[in-house]
């Protein structure tokens, strides 16, 4: 049985990869890799070290000012910013050049710009999820399309580049990402789809079985996911009132032991959704010196819950090599911490924990129970061995990057 979803995920990958478009997207983000590990070790100083609320500033009870914080902050968004531009720009060359155009500059340029536009905030520097790779890249993928197509019916002998018939279609381009960014309806979708996680049906076994599975789908896809669901699950109504019984009655029954906080997220994102963190780990022991150097490079991001090199650098957007381990991987996590909590072998999380603390310690030191560690463990190990066959087929990719 195992043998048979190995086989049939690596058909499906390897169909993936055959396709021009596919190769264009993982080319375009190994390239961008060395913009975004800056940026993500930027965002992971300010979020440990530097802002009021960092988690080794609340751990050890220190007392910082940092002179020029909201600049450096500034400075990450921008840096998230030209990431998905650089992206952009290296998607729609490499794009072009497989439907045989090379007059490439004037479209990469375009989609540079194009990108920048369609995320630029109305009312703020920027307001834009950088999860939202899915939107950006088939937005691309069209604009770099019609440019094929437009290229192909003006285009003379000897006509410059840069001549008024490309610009008009690159003027065209723009607006359109302009307008793009003025009707989106990413806001409502994503406000309806973070109101959702305050039903209590996340609460029941069905609910989670069926969040563990869909929040891996969605990040595979690229799709936006509701903080709650990632970051901030403290904030869930069913999280709320256990905690409010905690505070009035330690031993008072809680009325949801099994919730997103206690179970998914407590189980399930060890280094992000789909316990990412093994892959960090299983990286360092890969014949090639480029794997390696990856794993070097997410092992600490990872511990702290941060896998978007992870998610270049393999990449697992978009990669059916990645998708079926992430989803087992955050199955399995959600069924052991659910059974454990459910048939009190161990506490659930209640308490409060500092933000940005790695997740492999959020459900011991959010109940206080020293055998949620023995859990975690077990976790941790299953998900190495679901991992392994599939991290080892990928790292054949590159066996010969010694």
């Amino acid at each position: 049985m195992i043998n048979k979803i190995i086989e049939r995920t690596v058909k499906w990958d390897q169909v993936v990869l055959k396709l021009p478009v596919f190769n264009a997207i993982f080319t375009a983000m190994q390239q961008t890799l060395p913009l975004l590990t800056i940026s993500v070790y930027l965002q992971l100083i300010i979020s440990l070290f530097l802002k009021p609320d960092a988690f080794f500033i609340r751990l050890f009870h220190l007392s910082i000012k940092v002179p020029m914080l909201m600049q450096l902050q500034d400075l990450s968004l921008l840096l998230d910013l030209l990431v998905l531009m650089l992206f952009s720009a290296i998607y729609t060359g490499t794009y072009l050049s497989a439907r045989h155009v090379f007059q490439t500059t004037l479209p990469v340029i375009t989609n540079f710009l194009g990108t920048f536009f369609l995320l630029l905030g109305k009312d703020k520097l920027l307001s834009y999820d950088s999860t939202q790779y899915l939107l950006l890249v088939i937005i691309v993928t069209l604009s770099s399309e019609s440019f094929v197509h437009y290229h192909k019916k003006v285009s003379r002998p000897n006509v410059q580049p840069f001549a008024m018939r490309f610009l008009l279609w690159a003027g065209i381009i723009l607006v359109v990402n302009i307008g793009l960014q003025m009707v989106s309806p990413s806001t409502f979708i994503y406000q309806a789809m973070s109101s959702l996680t305050a039903n209590v049906f996340w609460t029941s076994f069905l609910g989670l079985l069926l969040i563990s599975c869909l929040i891996p789908l969605f990040f595979w896809l690229g799709i936006s996911i509701p903080r709650e669901l990632v970051t901030d699950q403290i904030n869930i109504p069913a999280v709320v009132k256990n905690l409010v019984v905690v505070i009035k009655n330690q031993n008072g029954s809680l009325p949801y032991p099994a919730n997103l906080y206690s179970v998914y997220h407590a189980f399930s994102q060890f280094g992000g959704i789909g316990n990412t963190v093994v892959l960090s780990f299983l990286l360092l022991f890969a014949v090639s010196k480029k794997r390696q150097n990856l794993g070097l490079l997410s092992l600490v991001p990872s511990l702290f819950n941060q896998n978007q090199l992870l998610y270049f650098g393999l990449p697992i957007f978009l990669r059916p090599l990645m998708l079926v381990p992430m989803i087992i991987t955050s199955v399995v996590g959600t069924l052991i911490g659910y059974t454990a909590i459910m048939t009190h072998l161990i506490k659930p999380a209640t308490l409060v924990t500092p933000s940005g603390m790695p997740n492999l310690l959020l459900a011991f030191l959010g109940s206080n129970d020293g055998w949620s560690l023995l859990v975690v463990a077990i976790i941790f190990g299953l998900s190495v061995i679901i991992y392994m066959p599939f991290i080892k087929i990928q790292n054949s990719e590159t066996i010969y990057e010694k």
